[in-house]
C-alpha cells in the first residue's frame, strides 16, 4: 500500500460528523455508568484486590512491577469515584479530552491490579477505546464544552481509522494463535475441548451449554474450529476495507451471543467498542434537540458520579430476575442479544436497499488485500518466531497458553459442596460420576475459578495467612457449608481426554483442611 492509498484510508476511510461523535460519546458513557457498572459488577469490581496478601502480587510485565504489593481497599474506593466522576463528565462533554484520558488511566490502573492477581481478561480494546477517540474531537457539540466556547468544531475520522487497525490486530493475533496451536488440526477439536472443560471444570452448564454433550457430527466441531480461525485472522485485512471491515464486526457480535448461549462467556465490554462502528450520523439525526443550562448540569455532574459510585446501576436488578448456576448474568446476556438483534437489522435493511443484491468485494478492496500481502507475511514471520521461543504472549489481547495449546495436558480446579454426614476422603477420582456432593458455584463468592487454580497448583505453600485468605475470600458462603477443592487435571489420550480428580482443601465456616500429603 504506497503513502497515497495509506493516506486515503487513514483520514477518508471513516468520516464521522460532530453530532455522531457526540452520539457515541453519550452511549459510551451510559454504556460503562449502567452496563459494565464499576465498582459494583462482578469484573469491573477493583475492591477485592485491595484485601488480598502481597503473596498474592503477582504482576506481568509492565508498570505493574514497580508495585510491591496492592494497595489499600481505600485506594480503589477512591479509584472507582474518580473513574463514575470522569465518566459523568464524558457524559455530559465537559473538559471531555481530560475526562477521556482519565477514564482510560484509571481504567488502565484498576485492571493492572486486577491483572496482577494471576486473571487475565481481554478488556484493552476497550481501555483504549477513549485515548484513541479523544482524538477525533467527540466533545465538539452536545456537550458543554461546545456550549460554553472551549472546543473547536472540526472532528478527526482518522482515530477510527486507528481503531480499526487496532481491533483488527487483536483479534488477528487471537486467531494466528490458534493456527499455531493446531486448531486447523481435522483429528482434533480444539473447540470442544474447550467447550468441555468450562462445562465440566468450570461449571458453565446454563443456557444451551448441554449441546457439548450431544452426539453432534466431527464436521461441525472442525467447522467451529475453522470458522474461529478466519474470522479472528481475517478482521486484520479487513480493517483496510471499511465495508468489509462492517461485516466482519457483525458476524463477530453474533459470534459473541454464540460463546455466551453456548459457552456462558461473554465478551459484553467489546460491543461497546464494535459499537464505534454503526452509523451514528444517520442515528443522530432522529435525536430531538434539547439544551439544558450549564449552571444546572456542572453541580449536577459530582451529584450523579456520588450516586453512580454508591447505588451502582439500577439495571444490575434486572439480575436477580434469572438464577444462572454459572458466573453469566442477565444483563450482560440482554445486552448480547440486544447488539445481536440490531447488526440483525441492519443487515436486513441493508440487503433491502440494495435490492437483495449481495456485498461483494469492489476492486478497491481486492487490491487492498494484494497491497498488505507483503506486510501480513513479515507480521507472520516475527509473530511466529517470537512465539516459538517465548512461552507467554506476544500481544496482550490473546492469551496464549489458554488457546494455542490443544492436546497438552491441564489443570484446574472444582468445588464440590458435602453434606452434613458426607466424609471427607482424600481418594483420587477417576471420573465426574464418582465425586462427592454436589456442584458449587463460584459466582457468588469474591474467587474467581481461575484464580482457585492458584491454590490447587501449588497445594504446598499452605501458611496461616493464606488459609485464612481462602476462607476471606469464599466469605459468608461458608457458613453452614462443608466444601471439597479438588485439582483436576486432564490429558489427551488415544481414546479421548483422560482426567483425575485429587482432592486438595476441605472448607468449613472457620477451618481449611488440607491433603496429609501436604500438611506442614
Amino acid at each position: 500500500m504506497n503513502a497515497r492509498r495509506l493516506d486515503h484510508w487513514l483520514f477518508n476511510a471513516f468520516q464521522p460528523t460532530a453530532e455522531g461523535l457526540a452520539a457515541y460519546r453519550i452511549a459510551f458513557a451510559l454504556f460503562v455508568l449502567f452496563i459494565l457498572d464499576p465498582g459494583h459488577s462482578p469484573y469491573f469490581n477493583f475492591h477485592p484486590i485491595g484485601e488480598l496478601p502481597d503473596s498474592f502480587f503477582l504482576p506481568p510485565p509492565g508498570p505493574m512491577q514497580l508495585f510491591g504489593g496492592f494497595p489499600p481497599r481505600w485506594f480503589f474506593a477512591g479509584l472507582h469515584f474518580l473513574l463514575d466522576l470522569s465518566l459523568v463528565a464524558l457524559l455530559f462533554g465537559y473538559r471531555t479530552r481530560l475526562a477521556s484520558w482519565l477514564t482510560g488511566l484509571l481504567l488502565l490502573i484498576g485492571f493492572g491490579f486486577l491483572f496482577s492477581a494471576g486473571k487475565i481478561n481481554h478488556v484493552l480494546l476497550f481501555v483504549l477505546l477513549p485515548w484513541v477517540m479523544s482524538f477525533s474531537n467527540w466533545g465538539a457539540t452536545w456537550s458543554l464544552d461546545a456550549w460554553l466556547g472551549r472546543t473547536r468544531a472540526t472532528v478527526a475520522g482518522w482515530p477510527l481509522s486507528l481503531l480499526a487497525l487496532l481491533i483488527g490486530f487483536a483479534l488477528f493475533t487471537a486467531g494466528f494463535t490458534k493456527l499455531l496451536g493446531g486448531w486447523l488440526d481435522p483429528s482434533t477439536h480444539a473447540a470442544r475441548g474447550h467447550w468441555l472443560k468450562q462445562y465440566f471444570i468450570i461449571g458453565r452448564q446454563d443456557l444451551l451449554a448441554d449441546l457439548v454433550t450431544a452426539p453432534l457430527p466431527s464436521g461441525l466441531w472442525e467447522l467451529m474450529d475453522w470458522g474461529t480461525v478466519v474470522l479472528e485472522m481475517g478482521f486484520l485485512p479487513a480493517a483496510f476495507a471499511p465495508r468489509l471491515f462492517r461485516v466482519f464486526l457483525s458476524l463477530m457480535v453474533l459470534f459473541h451471543l454464540s460463546t455466551a448461549l453456548l459457552f456462558n462467556i461473554t465478551f459484553v465490554q467489546n460491543l461497546i467498542v464494535y459499537a464505534a462502528f454503526l452509523n451514528w450520523n444517520q442515528l443522530a439525526t432522529h435525536v430531538p434537540r434539547f439544551r439544558l443550562p450549564p449552571r444546572l448540569i456542572l453541580p449536577a455532574i459530582p451529584l450523579v458520579a456520588i450516586a453512580c459510585y454508591l447505588f451502582g446501576s439500577p439495571l444490575r436488578r434486572l439480575d436477580a430476575l434469572a438464577n444462572f448456576s454459572s458466573d453469566l448474568s442477565l444483563t450482560e446476556l440482554l445486552v448480547n442479544v440486544i447488539a445481536a438483534l440490531i447488526v440483525i437489522g441492519n443487515g436486513i435493511a441493508r440487503l433491502r436497499h440494495q435490492s437483495g443484491h449481495l456485498l461483494s468485494l469492489t476492486p478497491t478492496v481486492a487490491g487492498a488485500y494484494r497491497r498488505v500481502g507483503r506486510t501480513l507475511a513479515l507480521v507472520l514471520g516475527v509473530y511466529g518466531a517470537l512465539i516459538a521461543t517465548h512461552a507467554g504472549e506476544f500481544w496482550p489481547m490473546s492469551v496464549f497458553p489458554m488457546f494455542s495449546q490443544a492436546g497438552q495436558p491441564w489443570t484446574r480446579a472444582v468445588v464440590r459442596e458435602l453434606s452434613p454426614e458426607e466424609p471427607v476422603r482424600w481418594d483420587t477420582l477417576w471420573a465426574p460420576t464418582s465425586l462427592p456432593g454436589r456442584p458449587f458455584p463460584l459466582g457468588s463468592t469474591t474467587l474467581d475459578p481461575v484464580d482457585l487454580i492458584n491454590f490447587v497448583t501449588q497445594p504446598d505453600r499452605w501458611h496461616a495467612q493464606r488459609r485464612q485468605t481462602l476462607l476471606r475470600l469464599f466469605g459468608p458462603e461458608l457458613e453452614d457449608r462443608r466444601l471439597l477443592i479438588l485439582q483436576v487435571r486432564g490429558m489427551p489420550t488415544p481414546d479421548g481426554v483422560r482426567l483425575y480428580y485429587l482432592p486438595i482443601i476441605a472448607l468449613t465456616a472457620d477451618t481449611v483442611q488440607i491433603h496429609p500429603r501436604w500438611q506442614p
